[in-house]
Parts: structure tokens; sequence; C-alpha cells
């Protein structure tokens, strides 16, 4: 299985972008980032965020009489990828899946592809912070949004196949990608690659091969930190209460996965880059969020009214997921740890450390090695405390 092709390519311009004079490099593509507008056209290029892994600028263009924030202006993003990202970021992959998004009208348009970045359609909004995905409104619209996502996407079911690669892209595919990516002897961390190779054993099975596994992949977004979510103004009705209304950006790790896992690796999320496991939402907070989100995509889909048995059996699933998103982001930074040339400022290597620990914690209480109070082996860590709190 494979992602539908887009029905347009983008264009591609023979440029590298020099984010030390991003004006420049912004007028070798202008034309394609406004082509109304005139060769002469007044730029401004503003830089919006260092991520882990990309420099996002804003690009606006205004005419002579308005202001750069104006209503005569108009703006652009433009994604620059950091060096080294290649080996665990599909970019050809990433633009197929943006232009479908656009397609169903689930993302603005990608623009124009460069040699080490491309640029796509403003969204207007506010960027969701650590502290903003944690409110109710907040969450109550990302819940909406992402049900909207899996609703309208393709769908896949891989238990045909019963072969964990058989699909690709998908998190199992990128996962052993990135397993195989890590070096046999690093140099700047402490990956232990047979250590590595049979914890994703382990997860194969527990996971993907077990009756209890889900059969369902959804086309999810695979990495939705708050970084990734937009806030637009208006809210729209709910069950009972309200929900922001929330767009996602960033499509560079979108791929099949189960439902589970986008929903665990969300909730993973709240904890921040900082992994502030005290910010993880309470049992009571995901249900919440899986209820409105099963409401939703029964709505989108025109399913069925949704049953507590339902929200029940998505729980459970969350709950075995749990520890994946550790396991499949310390991977990344793994080698990123070891690839990156110090372009982005970010601790590739504490980073893996303490996302593998969490899957770690996660292995230890699934074979009865932790418990609450010391008993069965040891004190239950803080992430998996917190996950259990009511």
């Amino acid at each position: 299985m494979h992602l539908p092709t887009a029905e347009m390519e983008v264009t591609f311009v023979d440029h590298i972008f020099d984010q030390s004079d991003p004006l420049t490099s912004s007028r070798v593509i202008a034309p394609y980032l406004f082509p109304a507008s005139d060769a002469d056209a007044d730029l401004i290029a503003t830089e919006l965020s260092q991520g882990t892994t990309n420099a996002l600028l804003k690009v606006s263009c205004r005419t002579p009489d308005a202001a750069a924030t104006g209503p005569n202006s108009s703006h652009v993003l433009v994604k620059i990828y950091g060096d080294g990202t290649d080996i665990t970021i599909d970019r050809n992959k990433e633009l197929t899946v943006h232009q479908l998004l656009a397609q169903k009208g689930l993302s603005s348009s990608p623009l124009v592809r460069f040699a080490n970045g491309h640029a796509y359609e403003f969204i207007a909004g506010t960027p969701c912070s650590d502290q903003d995905v944690a409110q109710e409104r907040v969450w109550r619209g990302v819940a909406r949004e992402l049900a909207r996502w899996h609703a309208t996407l393709p769908v896949v079911h891989p238990r045909d196949a019963r072969e964990s690669f058989a699909l690709k892209p998908s998190v199992w595919s990128t996962a052993k990608k990135w397993l195989d990516a890590i070096p046999d002897q690093p140099r700047r961390s402490n990956a232990n690659k047979d250590k590595l190779y049979e914890d994703f054993d382990f997860l194969i099975e527990k996971l993907l091969l077990s009756r209890s596994a889900p059969d369902l992949h959804v086309l999810g977004h695979g990495d939705l930190l708050s970084g990734n979510i937009i806030l637009i103004q208006e809210e729209e009705p709910v069950s009972d209460g309200k929900a922001a209304t929330a767009r996602f950006i960033d499509y560079e790790h979108a791929t099949y996965c189960p439902q589970a896992f986008e929903l665990a690796n969300h909730f993973a999320e709240w904890a921040g880059f900082e992994c502030d496991y005290t910010k993880l939402p309470t049992r009571a907070a995901r249900r919440g969020f899986v209820r409105v989100y099963l409401e939703a995509y029964s709505e989108f889909a025109a399913g069925a009214t949704v049953t507590d048995c339902e929200i029940d059996e998505i729980m459970d699933q969350v709950d075995a997921f749990r520890g994946f998103p550790g396991f499949y982001w310390g991977l990344c930074a793994l080698i990123q740890a070891e690839t990156s040339t110090g372009t982005i400022n970010f601790d590739y290597g504490g980073y893996a450390e303490k996302r593998l620990a969490e899957y770690q914690a996660w292995r230890c209480v699934t074979e009865g090695g932790a418990t609450f109070g010391g008993v069965g082996g040891g004190e239950l860590p803080l992430r998996e405390k917190k996950w259990a709190t009511l």
C-alpha cells in the first residue's frame, strides 16, 4: 500500500535558500509565492520558529501603501530543511501528503519547492502552546480536527498481509528505517543497536501481530505537538460545550498508523520538548478527548452514535500504545544526534534518552516490573504515575 499519487507536481526551483540572506532568496522564488505581484514588490521575511528539524519563515509581500501586516499584504510560509534531516524525513512523501491534504481541504496548498525546502500558503491563526493544548476548548478543537483528518483521508487494513513492513509508508516501516540508519558504532550518543532491535521486535509482537492489535491504519499527522496546531478565532459547537477551531501544519511525519498511535502520540506531546510529565493529560481528560474525537469521526463519516463500549475500546488501545511514541521519537533523535551539524540548537542526545526511557518505563510496567508503591520490583516512574492519574 502506498500513498495516492498527487494530481499535480509542485514546481521545483534549482535554488538553495540562504537563511543568512532570506530576502535575496525570497526574491528568487517570489514569482511562485506571489505570482500577481510586481517583480520589484516589497518583501519582508520574518523568522517564526527554529524547530528541531526545520526553520520556518513568514514572507510577506506588501504594496507601497500598506504596512507589513496591513490588509494589502499577503503572506506565505517558507520552510528550510535542517541539515541531516533527509535521513529521517522523506521530503517527496511530505509534499505528496501536503498536496493530498490540500485537495481534501485539510491544508493550504504547497507553492514551490527548492533544493533545501519548500513554501506553502499561509494559514492565519495563533500557534498553539504547551499551555494552550491542555485547555478544554482547545483539546476539543484538536480532537474534532483530528477526526476530520482520519474520516476524510484513506484508511487501510494491513492485517491482510500480516507483514509488519508491507504497509509503506507507516510508523512500522519508518521505525525500521530509522533503526537501520543508526550507526553500528555511534559517536555522539549511547545507542545500543542490539537492544533497540530487540525492543522493536517486542513492539511488533505486542502491538502489531497480536490478536488484539488494531485492524485499522489511518493516514495520520504523526507529529501532533502543540507547535503544529494553529488555532483559528471562530468557535464551533459540539454536543456538550464549545471547541476552538484548529488546523494542523507541518506534514513531514504524516504516515499510516493505528488510530491509537496517533492519539497516544498527541497525548505524549502535551509534555513538550522538555518532557515535563506533570503536563500529561489525566485519564479523564484523555477519555473526554476520545469521546469528542469519536463523535466527530462519526459525524464526518456519517456513522452511528458512539457508545461507551467504543470509547472503552479506543482508550484501552491508546493505553497499550503509550510506550511506542517514546521509542519512535527516541530513534529519530538518535539519528539526529549523530548527523546534525549544529545548524539547529537542540540536544538530540539528551532528548533521545528521555524518550527511550518512556518506552522502557512502559515496557517495565507491561511486563510487571513496576507497580505503585514499589510492589512487583520497582517504583512506578513519574510518567506512568501521571498516565494512571484519574
